[in-house]
C-alpha cells in the first residue's frame, strides 16, 4: 500500500503529468484523478495529497473530515481561497518537502455558514455593494472598476436591520450595509485593512460590520479600499465595527442576501461557526494555534447604529449625502457649546488679561508675547457656539453667544485704548503694521481655522488642538490694535485692524457652520438660512480684502521689477513700499563710491516714469569697502 494517495485535477491531467508528478517520484504515491461527481474511494486515516482548484475542495474536504484523512495541499493554478486558509507554500517543490517533513498532522479549524464550508469569506448584504469586500489580492485597476460601479449604484444602497447574536449570547441590533465574516484576516482585502493579524492562529471568526450612514461615508470607504495598504489601524472608522467570537447568528425580518466565497445565496437567518480541529493537515510549517481557553470575545462597534429603534429608523431608506447626527450623538457637543457661550467670571478675566498682554506685546514689538495672548484669549469659544446657533437657528444659543462675544469685543477695545493712552509710544512698528492691511490670505486662514475649531469641538479626542487654532487665527491682537488706533485717534489704524478682526470672525463663523453641517449636526433645510447670512457677510468683507490683496500683488510686482534694474555703480536692496497720499518707496543703496544727490534724483525720476505716478523716495546709502 502506497504511503500517499494523490488526488489531482482531471481537467489538467496533462499539466499534472508534466509539471507535478515528476516532483512526487521521491514519495511513495498512488495517483487518482478527482471527479467532482463521485466521491473518491479511499480508506479512512490515509495520507492524501491534493492538487485541486478551490471549487473541488468544497466537496472533498467534508469527506476528508469524515474519513479522518491527513491532507497535504499542493498549490494549484485555480486555488486562491484555500491557499490563504491553509498557508500553502507557493512553490510545488517547497510544498512537497513541507508535507514530507511533517511527522504528524496538525489540526485545522474549518469555517461553516449554514453547514456550507467556507474557504475564504462570507459577505452579507447587497451583492453589488458588498462584492469588493470579498475580493482577495485585486489589481489596482479592478478596484477602480468597483469604485465606479458602486458610484453609479448609490440609489440601490440601503441599510438593512439585523439582529446579531454572538457565542456568549451578546445581542446586537443594528442597521448595516453589510458585513464580511472570515476566519483569517487575510482572507479578503477588506478585512486585512481592519483586523490586525496575530502571531498565532486564534480559534475565533472575525466579523467586520459596514454601516455608512451617508453617501459621503460610502465614498470614504471606497477610496480607503483603493488607496490604503494592508496595515490595520488600532482605531476603527465611524462606519466600521468588528466582532471576534466563536459563533455568530445573524437574522433579519427580510430575506438576507449573502455570498459564500463566490456562491450567491439567500436565507432568513445565518449561523456561522467554527468547527475546531476538524481537519488534519500535513504541514511541517503549520501555524501555531492559541489556547482556546485564553481567547476572549471582543465587540468593537465604534459609532455604528445600535438599538432596535435606531436600526428600524435607518433601514430600507436611501442614504443621504450627509449623515445627520441623531439627538443622542448631538447632545454632548451641544451641551458643551452652550456652556462655552455662557458669560462667566473666568471669561471676563481672561479677556482683559489677554488684551493687556497683546497690547504690551504690540508696543514691545514682541511676537512671543503676542502669541501668549493668543493662547490666553477665550474669544474662540463663543464664536464656535454662535456658528452652531446660526446653523441650527437656535435663538437661545445665538443670544447667549452674541452677548458673550460683544462683551469680549468691548473689553478688548476698552482696555486696548486705555493702555495706549498711558503708554508714551506713538509709532507704528512691524507687529502693529502687520495687522493693518488684511487680504484674502487672512480670510483663507480664518476659514481653515474655523474648520479646525469646529472639528475639534465636535471630536473630544482632538480638542487639545484648539490652542493651535487660537494661534493661527489670532483674534485678540487685531482688537488690541484697534484699541490702540482709538487711543491715538488714528482712523487708519483702527479700521485696518478691525477689518482684520471682522475677517477672522466671519471666516470662522462661515467655515465652522459649514463643518458642523457636513458632520451632520443639522439638516440642510434648517441650516440654509444661517449659512446664507454667514456667506453674505463673508462676501461683503472679502470686497476690501480683494482690493488689499490686489494692492499687495501690485507692490510685489513693483519690488520685483526694481530688483531687476541695472543701475550703474549702485545695488538696490531692502526695498519696501508704503501707502499714503503719495506712494512711499524706501530702499537701501549700496555703492563703492559716494552717492550724489543727482543720482538719487535720477533714480526717483526713473521710478516715477516706470510707475506713471509721483513717488516719495526714502533712500539710505551704504559705502561698500572690500
Amino acid at each position: 500500500m502506497a504511503n500517499y494517495i494523490v488526488l489531482y485535477d482531471s481537467n489538467l491531467s496533462d499539466v499534472f503529468a508534466k509539471d507535478v508528478q515528476p516532483l512526487l517520484e521521491a514519495l511513495d504515491c498512488e495517483y487518482l484523478a478527482f471527479n467532482p461527481s463521485s466521491e473518491p474511494q479511499i480508506l479512512e486515516q490515509r495520507k492524501v495529497i491534493v492538487w485541486l482548484p478551490d471549487v473541488d475542495l468544497y466537496s472533498l474536504l467534508p469527506q476528508a473530515v469524515n474519513q479522518q484523512w491527513q491532507v497535504g495541499f499542493l498549490p494549484h493554478p485555480e486555488m486562491t481561497r484555500a491557499y490563504q486558509s491553509f498557508n500553502i507554500l507557493a512553490e510545488i517543490e517547497e510544498a512537497i518537502e513541507d508535507i514530507s517533513l511533517a511527522d504528524e498532522a496538525s489540526l485545522a479549524d474549518l469555517l461553516y455558514c449554514n453547514s456550507q464550508l467556507v474557504l475564504g469569506s462570507v459577505t452579507v448584504g447587497n451583492p453589488i455593494t458588498m462584492k469588493p469586500t470579498a475580493n482577495l489580492n485585486e489589481p489596482f485597476w479592478s478596484k477602480w472598476s468597483h469604485f465606479f460601479s458602486l458610484a453609479f449604484n448609490f440609489s440601490q444602497m440601503r441599510l438593512q436591520a439585523y439582529t446579531i447574536e454572538t457565542a456568549k449570547q451578546s445581542l446586537i441590533q443594528t442597521a448595516l450595509l453589510g458585513m464580511t465574516i472570515v476566519y483569517k484576516p487575510n482572507a479578503s482585502d477588506f478585512t486585512q485593512q481592519i483586523i490586525e493579524k496575530s502571531s498565532v492562529q486564534e480559534p475565533n471568526l472575525n466579523a467586520v460590520l459596514l454601516a455608512p450612514r451617508s453617501i459621503t461615508e460610502v465614498l470614504r470607504f471606497l477610496v480607503t479600499q483603493i488607496l490604503t495598504k494592508h496595515k490595520p489601524s488600532k482605531s476603527l472608522p465611524d462606519y466600521i465595527g468588528h466582532i471576534k467570537t466563536e459563533k455568530l447568528t445573524v437574522s433579519s425580518e427580510s430575506e438576507i442576501e449573502y455570498r459564500v466565497d463566490e456562491s450567491e445565496c439567500s436565507a432568513k437567518s445565518l449561523e456561522i461557526n467554527l468547527q475546531r480541529d476538524a481537519l488534519q493537515v500535513l504541514s511541517h510549517s503549520a501555524e501555531d494555534k492559541a489556547n482556546p481557553s485564553e481567547q476572549k470575545e471582543s465587540i468593537r462597534l465604534s459609532r455604528i447604529p445600535k438599538g432596535e429603534s435606531s436600526a428600524k429608523e435607518l433601514s430600507n431608506r436611501s442614504l443621504p449625502w450627509i449623515h445627520h447626527e441623531d439627538p443622542e450623538e448631538l447632545k454632548e457637543t451641544f451641551i458643551t457649546l452652550k456652556e462655552n457661550a455662557q458669560l462667566s467670571e473666568s471669561y471676563l478675566v481672561l479677556m482683559v488679561l489677554s488684551t493687556l498682554l497683546a497690547t504690551v506685546g504690540l508696543f514691545a514689538n514682541s511676537a512671543p508675547v503676542i502669541i501668549g495672548a493668543m493662547i490666553l484669549a477665550p474669544l474662540m469659544a463663543p464664536i464656535i457656539s454662535f456658528s452652531m446657533g446660526m446653523l441650527r437657528q437656535n435663538i437661545e444659543l445665538l443670544i447667549l453667544s452674541s452677548k458673550t462675544l460683544l462683551i469680549g469685543i468691548f473689553l478688548a477695545l476698552t482696555f486696548g485704548t486705555l493702555l495706549s493712552l498711558f503708554t508714551p509710544l506713538n509709532a507704528i512698528n512691524s507687529e502693529i503694521g502687520a495687522r493693518l492691511s488684511p487680504t484674502l490670505l487672512d480670510l483663507g486662514v480664518a476659514i481653515i481655522s474655523g474648520i479646525a475649531a469646529a472639528y475639534a469641538n465636535a471630536r473630544s479626542e482632538v480638542a487639545k488642538s484648539l490652542a493651535g487654532v487660537a494661534i493661527a487665527v489670532a483674534l485678540v491682537p487685531p482688537l488690541a490694535v484697534s484699541g490702540i488706533g482709538i487711543g491715538w485717534l488714528d482712523w487708519h489704524v483702527f479700521w485696518g485692524a478691525f477689518l482684520l478682526f471682522m475677517t477672522n470672525l466671519f471666516g470662522i463663523v462661515l467655515a465652522a457652520s459649514a463643518t458642523f453641517l457636513v458632520m451632520g449636526f443639522s439638516p440642510f433645510r434648517v441650516a440654509k438660512k444661517g449659512m446664507l447670512i454667514a456667506l453674505i457677510f463673508a462676501i461683503t468683507v472679502s470686497i476690501p480684502l480683494t482690493l488689499s490683496f490686489n494692492k499687495m500683488v501690485m507692490k510685489q510686482d513693483i519690488i520685483s521689477t526694481i530688483k531687476t534694474w541695472n543701475v550703474v555703480g549702485m545695488e538696490l536692496r531692502d526695498i519696501k513700499i508704503r501707502d499714503g497720499k503719495t506712494m512711499v518707496i524706501s530702499l537701501e543703496i549700496l555703492s563703492k563710491n559716494r552717492v550724489e544727490n543727482q543720482q538719487i534724483d535720477e533714480l526717483q525720476k526713473r521710478l516715477e516714469n516706470s510707475l506713471n505716478q509721483p513717488v516719495r523716495l526714502e533712500a539710505r546709502t551704504a559705502i561698500l569697502r572690500e
